[in-house]
């Protein structure tokens, strides 16, 4: 993947029809990584996890195709207006959409924010494959491995991370305090500017939001 730089809109891709499938996105998230981040949940995934929080997600079929130029600007404008400290890029796998989500990645950094994807293939997995090159060079932290519902992160663990197999792999410094993983994890329910609502977050405990909020 060749890459060019356009001053503060960081590094893109010279292919202007790169595209990345889109099942959601919030602009600011305290509950998908340390500080606030612009999170996008990416549609795909052949891993199909048991138990695994978004099987709505599974399809390659659906979400939304979004150039990854515009998600770029929309970026920008969430970290000028909120302060950001991050972009996480969750699934879905995004290791199936590998250039978008390196070139997004990359573009991010370059607006000075940290990037974390979650990932169920393990970064050994990741390392051989060609392709996935450029999404490891742009990326701070890795949170890999399969979700294994018959291990759980216990309460008392490491905040976002699903199942106890699952690693936290810094590939630079930004995220490798082990502080910045410790504490209680929330849910966010968000409404937008048209009234649709969104809801993330732990899933245990965001599953005992919703039936209460149903009752």
């Amino acid at each position: 993947m060749s890459e060019e730089t356009c001053g503060d809109r960081g590094p893109l891709a010279t292919d202007a029809e790169l595209r990345l499938v889109v099942a959601a996105r919030v602009a600011c998230t305290e509950a998908e990584g340390p500080g606030r981040r612009f999170a996008v949940w990416v549609q795909g995934c052949s891993l199909r996890c048991p138990g695994c929080c978004n099987p709505e997600f599974f399809a390659r079929e659906g979400g939304e195709s979004v150039a990854v130029a515009a998600l770029v600007d929309e970026l920008r404008v969430a970290r000028d207006v909120h302060g950001l400290a991050g972009l996480t890029v969750l699934g879905g796998e995004p290791s199936e959409q590998p250039a978008a989500v390196a070139a997004l990645s990359l573009a991010a950094r370059e607006l000075g924010l940290g990037t974390i994807v979650f990932t169920g293939r393990t970064h050994a997995e990741l390392q051989v494959l060609p392709e996935m090159r450029p999404l490891l060079a742009a990326v701070d932290t890795l949170v890999d491995g399969r979700f294994d519902a018959r291990r759980r992160e216990p309460v008392d663990g490491r905040r976002w991370i699903g199942s106890t197999n699952q690693q936290v792999v810094h590939l630079t410094p930004r995220h490798a305090d082990p502080a910045l993983w410790r504490g209680r994890n929330h849910v966010e329910l968000q409404i937008d500017a048209t009234g649709r609502l969104t809801a993330h977050g732990a899933p245990d405990l965001l599953r005992q939001v919703l039936r209460n909020m149903s009752k």
